[in-house]
């Protein structure tokens, strides 16, 4: 199987011998599952399940945990998390340098202990569509991934008693199968395509080019196809995510103003998380419209919260999120050495997984 994890989603794949790449379906017999994990009761819930308990128990349900791999409670990336999810509670692994999620005073989890119960779900979801068992897979990362990080993904799936047969960067993965279907159309000329993929806490650009290669092998040249990857640009903490949370935020605000209550929504966790998945839908919403209402019932207090927001709002408080929609671009360019002026970017192949399309293209 192959195992697309993300911070927001999960996909996996199944190679069989003569048989096209298949998605596995999760039991709601949908191709992509929430990476989210809970606990409540003795019972743990994945994906969707998880999301509901989530809601009512935010401390018990675990998400974006992908970032959190390999790095120390001091690192940037970590502090950032705390401040976007204050209420877990983050304590530091004395024996690896790393993190632990306190879950309550005799649990602890690591973030690698949390994906690996991902991987068995993944393999779970495999088998089903497969009808027989699996044990090896392929994961994809993200392209900025450290040796730090990517042994973390590997401890990950050794703890999933997963066998892992490669690493693959997540624009090389594309590219693969991108390249895969338009071999016909390679010649010994390269070929250059960008990839842009915003997805929900990082964004990438990446630059591969594409021709066929004459090789001699065994006493015979042979033509084959060839992929290279040849400009990267990224950045960790743009994307859909951030969006959310600014938004969020900017709900809480308005709640707070509207002094239906006198508590804090900003100290309340089961308040801030439905004001987050409420900030989701809204964001949702506002990428194909112009204004919507933002509405939840006993958010706090048992009060009701209803109130209007505009595009315009949302691109107020995320102005300076636009102006690094282009940086990954640029950075890609520099790498590679080309320029887009000049015309050898033939096509840009745009991957976009946070629900803003229209709005981060219409600032570029």
């Amino acid at each position: 199987m192959s195992v697309d994890f993300g911070s927001e989603w999960m996909k996996i794949g199944i190679v069989s011998p003569g048989v096209p790449m298949e998605i596995a379906l999760n039991k709601e017999s949908k191709r992509k599952t929430p990476t989210i994990i809970s606990y409540r009761d003795n019972i743990r819930t994945f994906g969707e399940d998880a999301q509901t308990v989530g809601i009512r128990f935010p401390k018990n349900s675990y998400q974006y945990m992908l970032d959190l791999l390999g790095k120390g409670i001091n690192h940037p990336v970590v502090k950032l998390f705390q401040q976007r999810f204050p209420y877990y509670d983050l304590v530091e692994d004395s024996d690896r340098g790393t993190i632990l999620f306190k879950h309550d005073d005799e649990t602890y989890y690591s973030p690698e202990e949390l994906i690996a119960q991902f991987l068995v779900k993944a393999r779970e979801f495999a088998e089903q569509s497969a009808h027989q068992k699996i044990k090896e897979c392929v994961i994809t990362v993200p392209c900025y991934f450290n040796q730090v990080e990517r042994k973390a993904i590997l401890e990950a799936a050794k703890l999933a008693d997963l066998k892992v047969l490669q690493l693959i960067n997540n624009h090389m993965a594309v590219a693969l199968n991108y390249g895969i279907f338009r071999t016909k159309d390679f010649n010994e000329t390269a070929q250059y395509v960008m990839f842009y993929d915003m997805g929900a806490s990082a964004t990438t650009a990446s630059i591969v080019s594409l021709q066929n290669v004459k090789t001699k092998e065994r006493g015979y040249v042979e033509t084959h196809p060839q992929i290279s990857v040849i400009g990267v640009g990224y950045d960790r903490t743009l994307g859909g995510l951030e969006i959310q949370i600014r938004l969020r935020d900017h709900l809480a605000k308005k709640f707070n103003e509207q002094k239906k209550t006198t508590n804090d929504v900003f100290k309340n966790p089961r308040a801030m998380a439905k004001l987050f998945k409420e900030a989701g839908r809204v964001k949702n919403v506002l990428s194909a419209n112009n204004d919507h209402f933002a509405q939840i019932e006993g958010l706090l207090d048992d009060q009701d919260f209803r109130v209007q927001v505009t595009r315009e709002d949302l691109e107020n408080i995320c102005s300076d999120i636009f102006e690094r929609v282009g940086n990954p671009v640029e950075q890609a360019l520099r790498t590679a050495g080309l320029a887009m002026d000049v015309g050898k970017i033939w096509k840009i192949y745009a991957v976009i997984f946070s629900n803003v399309l229209e709005i981060l293209w219409s600032k570029l």
